[in-house]
């Protein structure tokens, strides 16, 4: 009676073989792909935490700023960065501005041409709503759009405050008045902006914030 011949060893260990090349070569693009996605998530986790650091500088630049003058403190309207790595600010009085919904035509269009922006016969300023808004119907970019709120303003008292223009700081503030503030930083990404315009309210809560706007540069203002 003849015995059962066994399979043969090396055909079997071929077959191993051949499988255990398939596994480790789909292991093997599995872990690439592991390991691209992760170095993907890990940059976007450091891009998304720098800017939230760059945030954070800015909002707390400009809170400063308005910080002190609640304090009574005086601030220079331009105020250099103390430190390599901290905004510098830039204060300016919103009665000092032409308004681009309360002001004739032409006042509005000197602003715009002292900010170097052109307007076009089309776009009526005094139409929008907001700062953001004529920039966008006047196809800003983000350098023009600095250079515009530095001249132009949305929401001004009713008079313009002639003498404001001539002062290099604010010695303190009352109800009622209002400031557009700057903070600029430059960072490993670019130059980040901040604009806030904000209403005192001579109470404790301090200031109203009627505006915000980040802006990426670099700026040429």
């Amino acid at each position: 009676m003849r015995r059962p011949s066994s399979p043969d060893p090396r055909g079997r260990e071929g077959y191993v073989s051949l499988l255990a090349i398939s596994f480790a070569t789909g292991l093997a693009l599995f872990g690439g792909a592991l390991a691209v996605g992760l170095q993907a998530y890990l940059a976007a986790a450091a891009d998304e935490a720098r800017e939230i650091r760059t945030r954070i500088a800015l909002e707390s630049a400009v809170a400063a700023a308005l910080g002190r003058l609640t304090a009574g403190q005086s601030a220079a309207l331009e105020q250099p960065a103390e430190a390599s790595g901290k905004p510098d600010i830039l204060i300016s009085l919103v009665s000092a501005k032409a308004d681009s919904a309360a002001d004739d035509l032409e006042v509005v269009r000197a602003a715009l041409a002292q900010a170097g922006v052109e307007m076009t016969g089309s776009v009526d300023p005094s139409e929008t709503p907001d700062m953001a808004s004529l920039s966008r119907r006047l196809r800003l970019n983000a350098a023009a759009e600095d250079c515009l709120r530095r001249a132009l303003t949305y929401g001004r008292a009713p008079a313009v405050r002639a003498e404001a223009v001539a002062i290099s700081a604010i010695q303190g503030v009352s109800a009622g008045d209002q400031l557009d503030v700057r903070a600029r930083l430059q960072t490993e990404d670019g130059e980040r902006a901040l604009w806030v315009r904000a209403r005192f309210t001579g109470r404790a809560d301090g200031w109203v914030v009627h505006d915000y706007r980040r802006l990426t540069g670099p700026f040429t203002c």
